[in-house]
């Protein structure tokens, strides 16, 4: 799957405050909500002129993705086995190409081979920083701990 780039959506500010009220109402709503489904419904006179239901996790995400696009951020979205380059994953990973391509041939990250080219899955470039994120904050963690039975907080 190739990854384009969509035209940037331009809000009015009554449009951004529109989106941004229905974020809060409907966080607000889910939150309240023990609901296995919730219906959406288009009233018409007197009767349902359309109804869906959906599980609540699908209103949390269109609840992230109004109040993303109220304030204005970029945000893509993307399925789960879309094929990435070494220079698009790196660059989500927020490292050098190079050191990516180092944690792919030290099997940290699966990949296949196109040609001569690497292709890596979102799913597992998501996953693999996650893991960044967890060993980080185990580190960090670690440092308070040592700095703590060292005194370092002692005043």
């Amino acid at each position: 799957m190739t990854i384009s780039v969509p035209e940037r959506i331009e809000l009015t500010d009554d449009q951004a405050a529109i989106l941004a009220d229905a974020s809060r109402l409907m966080a607000e709503a889910l939150d309240r909500s023990r609901a296995a489904r919730v219906a959406l419904v288009e009233e018409g006179e007197g009767h349902d002129l359309a109804r869906i239901e959906v599980p609540p996790a699908t209103l949390r995400v269109l609840s992230r993705l109004l109040g993303l696009m109220a304030s204005e951020q970029v945000f893509l979205l993307y399925p789960a086995h879309t094929e990435l380059t070494t220079s698009q994953a790196a660059d989500m990973l927020g490292v050098s190409r190079p050191y990516l391509v180092a944690r792919l041939e030290a099997g940290e990250l699966p990949f296949r081979k196109v040609g001569r080219h690497r292709r890596v899955r979102m799913d597992d470039v998501l996953h693999y920083k996650a893991r960044m994120r967890e060993a980080s904050e185990a580190a960090m963690q670690e440092l308070v701990a040592l700095s703590q039975a060292m005194g370092g907080y002692d005043l």
